[in-house]
This record gives C-alpha cells, sequence and structure tokens, in this order.
C-alpha cells in the first residue's frame, strides 16, 4: 500500500471506492495528512503541559503525549466521517454545526498549552512579580492582624487586673477630670501672664515704661482680674468634677468587675481566632515566598500580561487564532466539500450504500420468506404430532374398550358355569332327599329310559323313574353375589 493510499485510509475513505475514482486519491489523501498533523499538534501540546505544568518525567510525558495524539486523531477523523451530503444545503450546514462546536473545544484545549510555552520567558518574569506582591499582601494583612492581637492583649491584661483587683482605678484618669484640669491650667497661665504684664506695666519695665498706676497699667490690671476670675471658675469647675467622678468611681467598682468579667471570654475568643489566623497567614507568606508556578498561575501571569500591553493580547490572540484553525481546519474543508458539486467519489459511494440498502431489503426480504415458511412448518409439524397423538389416544381407547368387553363376557361365562356346576349338585341333593337314589326316568319314550324335565332357570334335568314329574323342584338363586344355592 502506498503512501497516499494509507493517508487516504487514515481520512476514512473507501479503498474499493477509490479505485473506481483514482482523481480523489490526492484530495482525500490531503485530508489523513491534515488530520496528521492536527493529531501531532496536539500530541506537542500535552508533551509541553505534561512538562512545563506538571513537570512529569520525560517518559511519562511522552506516554501521554502519544496517547493523547491518538484521542484528537479518533475525534477528528469522527468528525470528518460522520458529515455526509445531504440533500439540502441548510441542513449540511445545521448538521456541520454541533462537530465545529466540538473542533472549536479541542482547538482551545490544543492551543491553551503551547501559547503558554511560547510565552514561558514573560510568564516567567511576571509570576515573580506575583510572588512579591503576594509577600507584601500577607505581610500587610499580617501585621493588620498583630496589631489588633496587641490591642486585644492590652484589654485582656486590663481586664484580668480588674478582676484580681490589683487595677485602681482614680479621678485623675477619668475623661472628665482630665478635661477639667486641661482648662484649669490654661486659666492659670492666662492670668499668670496677665498679672505678670500687669506689675511690669506698673513697675515701668515694659510696655509705657510709666512707672506708677496709670492708664495703661489699669487696663491690664482689668485683664489680669478677668483672667483672675476665670481661674477660680476652673478652680470651682475641676473640684466640682473631681468630686462627682469619685462618688462615681466608688459606686462603680462592682460594676466594672462585672463588666470585666462578661467582656473577657470574648476577648479571649478573638485573641485565639486571630492567632489562628496570624499562623495561617505567616504558612502563607512562606508559600508565596517559595512561589506557585502551576497551571493556573501561569495563565493569571498571560492574563496580567495580555491585559496591560497591548502586543501581547494580540500575539495571545493570534497564536489562540492560529492553532484553533489548524484544529478546525478537517472540519472546515469537509464542510465546504458538502456544499461543491459532488465529486465521483461521493458518487460512486452514494450508490454503494444505495444498492447495499437495496440488497438489505432483498435479504431482509428472504429473510422474512424463510422465517414464514419455518414457521409455517413448524405448525405443520405440531398439527400432524396433535393428529397422530389423538389417533393413538382413540385406538387406545378402543383397545381399552375390546380388553374391558372381553372380561366381561369372561367373568359372565365363569358366573354361568359355576351357577350351572352348582344348581346340579343343588339337585343331586333334591334327589336324595326326595327319592333316595337316582334311577331311570320315564321319557314317555320308553321304559327304562331317563326322562328330562326343565328347571326354571333353563338347566335341564333327570327325573327318577317312579318319581313324581310334578313335585316342587329347587329355584337356584344367587344371594349377595354369592354361589347359587337352591330355594326349596
Amino acid at each position: 500500500m502506498s503512501v497516499m493510499r494509507w493517508l487516504a485510509r487514515l481520512s476514512g475513505a473507501r479503498a474499493d471506492i477509490l479505485q473506481k475514482a483514482p482523481g480523489d486519491l490526492g484530495k482525500h489523501a490531503a485530508m489523513g495528512g491534515v488530520l496528521l498533523s492536527t493529531a501531532a499538534v496536539g500530541a506537542l501540546s500535552a508533551y509541553f503541559a505534561m512538562t512545563s505544568q506538571l513537570e512529569l518525567p520525560i517518559a511519562v510525558a511522552v506516554a501521554v503525549a502519544i496517547g493523547w495524539g491518538l484521542v484528537v486523531f479518533n475525534l477528528d477523523r469522527m468528525l470528518v466521517v460522520t458529515m455526509t451530503r445531504n440533500n439540502s444545503k441548510w441542513l449540511n450546514f445545521f448538521v456541520a454545526l454541533p462537530r465545529v462546536a466540538l473542533a472549536v473545544v479541542i482547538g482551545t484545549v490544543i492551543s491553551v498549552p503551547l501559547v503558554l510555552k511560547i510565552f514561558e520567558p514573560e510568564i516567567r518574569n511576571e509570576l515573580v512579580v506575583m510572588q512579591v506582591e503576594s509577600v507584601q499582601r500577607n505581610q500587610a494583612r499580617t501585621e493588620e492582624a498583630l496589631k489588633k492581637i496587641k490591642e486585644l492583649e492590652d484589654e485582656e491584661r486590663g481586664l484580668l487586673e480588674v478582676l484580681s483587683g490589683r487595677a485602681v482605678t482614680t479621678a485623675a484618669e477619668d475623661p472628665d477630670v482630665k478635661a477639667a484640669q486641661v482648662v484649669r491650667d490654661n486659666a492659670e497661665k492666662t492670668y499668670t501672664e496677665a498679672a505678670r504684664l500687669a506689675q511690669c506695666e506698673y513697675d515701668g519695665s515694659c510696655g509705657t515704661r510709666k512707672e506708677g498706676d496709670g492708664e495703661a497699667y489699669r487696663q491690664k490690671k482689668a485683664v489680669a482680674d478677668e483672667a483672675k476670675a476665670k481661674l477660680d471658675k476652673a478652680v470651682k469647675d475641676l473640684d466640682e468634677t473631681t468630686a462627682r467622678v469619685n462618688k462615681r468611681i466608688a459606686d462603680g467598682a462592682s460594676t466594672a468587675t462585672d463588666a470585666a468579667s462578661r467582656r473577657l471570654p470574648g476577648v479571649q475568643g478573638e485573641l485565639a481566632v486571630l492567632r489562628e489566623q496570624a499562623e495561617n497567614l505567616t504558612d502563607q507568606g512562606f508559600k508565596a515566598a517559595a512561589g506557585d508556578t502551576g497551571l493556573l498561575a501561569r495563565l493569571e501571569a498571560l492574563d496580567r500580561i495580555t491585559a496591560n500591553r497591548d502586543s501581547g493580547g494580540k500575539a495571545d490572540f493570534m497564536l489562540f487564532l492560529l492553532f484553533l484553525s489548524i484544529e478546525l481546519l478537517p472540519v472546515i474543508v469537509k464542510l465546504l466539500s458538502l456544499f461543491g458539486k459532488e465529486s465521483l467519489y461521493d458518487s460512486l459511494a452514494r450508490r454503494a450504500d444505495e444498492g447495499a440498502d437495496v440488497d438489505d431489503e432483498a435479504w431482509a426480504d428472504r429473510d422474512r420468506d424463510i422465517a414464514l415458511l419455518q414457521a409455517k412448518y413448524r405448525f405443520d409439524e405440531e398439527q400432524q404430532r396433535l393428529a397422530g397423538q389423538a389417533a393413538m389416544r382413540a385406538q387406545t381407547s378402543r383397545a381399552v374398550a375390546d380388553e374391558q368387553l372381553k372380561i366381561a363376557m369372561n367373568a359372565i361365562k365363569v358366573w354361568s358355569d359355576l351357577a350351572k356346576l352348582r344348581a346340579d349338585e343343588e339337585l343331586d341333593d333334591w334327589y336324595k332327599a326326595n327319592v333316595g337314589h337316582q334311577g331311570p326316568v320315564s321319557t314317555g319314550h320308553g321304559i327304562g329310559r331317563p326322562r328330562h324335565a326343565a328347571h326354571p332357570n333353563g338347566a335341564t334335568f333327570h327325573v327318577p323313574a317312579g318319581a313324581d314329574p310334578n313335585a316342587t323342584m329347587p329355584i337356584v338363586r344367587r344371594v349377595n353375589g354369592s354361589t347359587p344355592t337352591p330355594n326349596p
């Protein structure tokens, strides 16, 4: 077999039809070559995926690649072979749509590992950037968690001091007292400065430098007096606030303990959760520092490259279209051939299929006739068997009836003989009882010859000579089926 014919057979062409249409050999051989090329691209894609992404041994990667190439070849061959010409072009189009969709899916799967391999240098650099960003994000989250843990630990420590009684709360620590103290300190500073200026003016060492009680002194003295009044008011407010806070502290000592006992479990629970989160973040930080180079990370890196660079996006799209076109080529070529003029190969194949259909119908009719004849033969055979069984049963019934008749007649004869024998015995007994001996009887034909008499049951017997022929004879009868007995 030549290479051309071998490639044609790979494309699904029928050898018997190609012998009648050698002009179509090149077209089908080219289709077989395209199918092999597609399978080779698929195998190469699988090899890159196994070695680059999964980092499998070369022997395993080669075996997986060969297997995947065979799968791609069989799928493409199935798509091409199952696309047959129909009478309607629209029907051809709609029938081909699912096959085109499946080819698109296969092409997409094949193209991804190849594109990743082509962009591998850029993807590696982007993976390093992604690792640095991941470490930074993890550090920020870790620091935030540690800060929150520090705050909760301080709160926990304070609550424990309150519960143990070591925490002493004073009025000076109260916010209201602190605010009143600030007002008082500011008023004191203001008054001190105003009094200094008034005294300086009075001494003539500053201001107008005129010694004595002048107009300037009186003005500054009024300002100092006003500041003194504010200071007195601030001192009074501070004392009142301090007294009020001291009273509140005294009244709320037990309340603080209760509040601390209620708050402490919640704080400790939050601390446990945050510490666990901090440990997880630390582990994630180690993993981020080690770097994630899996398939998903590479796809994400490729997306970042194509999104941030217009040239990268265009190159990625064009490569995807290239490998997709390679996968779609057999299906598209087959689809276009369905819209063109019917070739000699297609015509011969169609006629052969139609002839096969006619032959199938003829064989189906023959099989149906044979089945009918076999059914009729089985029916006749069964009918004959039933008729023979009926005749046998009738013959058996007749034989049984004949035998039963013979048995009945024989029984009657035996009974008759027994009855006669018994009657003779009874008659002998009667003769002996009534006559005394058996002698010659008159027959009406001469002396010395016995005379015969008839018994009522039909038996014949001798009447002795000198006996009364009209004497009463015993009558033989059967009682309850027993042996016949005379009836005197």
